[in-house]
């Protein structure tokens, strides 16, 4: 299916439309009226900074939020009770970053680490043959990154933030786990199951 798309795209490299021509009459447009709001008239800032604030708004009372990023990490090799697990992060050269700081802040979870070359959006994706975490070598520019930072887990978007990929690392092998998509769903799923399916009204007896 990936290798249709890319064949799709490099059938339609050129553009149909010049939209950085377009971009920058509309900029210089909306600058003209004394106006600058990051949108350029294309559409209401203050709408879109709405929505996101009723988004994140509504995972606070979504009950998702159990405070477990605060739980103290047993590591079962040596029995020691540490820190949570790092977590880096990659915007995958797109616009993940900003949304993914404030979802760890209103989780209540640490700050995660970022990797530099891929935080800033950059429609080149100069770091990757293929902006998609799950193609092979995605993520050894944030594997590397991670190991040089003590992190456990990658985090990692695609350019529109829609793909999400998770790996992690063995502390006594030191060798990286990239998890399918199945293995992620299946992990989430069972994650709300456990904490909010159980003791939920909407839950029919059968299923508890």
């Amino acid at each position: 299916l990936d290798q249709g798309i890319a064949d799709c795209i490099n059938q339609n490299l050129e553009p149909w439309v010049d939209y950085k021509e377009l971009l920058q009459s509309q900029k210089d447009k909306f600058k003209s009226k004394g106006g600058d709001n990051g949108c350029f008239g294309l559409s209401n800032s203050e709408d879109t900074k709405s929505m996101a604030h009723s988004y994140y708004e509504a995972i606070q009372m979504s009950g998702l939020i159990t405070g477990q990023g605060q739980i103290p990490f047993n590591n079962k090799s040596d029995g020691n009770i540490g820190k949570p697990p790092k977590i880096a992060y990659s915007a995958m050269h797109g616009v993940g970053h900003p949304w993914a700081v404030r979802l760890f802040e209103s989780f209540g979870l640490d700050p995660f680490l970022t990797v530099p070359e891929q935080k800033d959006a950059d429609p080149d994706f100069p770091s990757v043959l293929f902006p998609n975490p799950e193609e092979k070598g995605a993520l050894d520019l944030s594997m590397n990154f991670a190991s040089s930072n003590d992190c456990d887990i990658i985090l990692a978007n695609d350019p529109d933030a829609d793909r999400l990929a998770v790996a992690e690392k063995c502390r006594e092998s030191g060798e990286w786990t990239t998890f399918t998509g199945d293995q992620i769903g299946t992990m989430l799923g069972h994650w709300i199951w456990e904490n909010l399916g159980k003791n939920s009204d909407k839950v029919g007896k059968r299923f508890q």
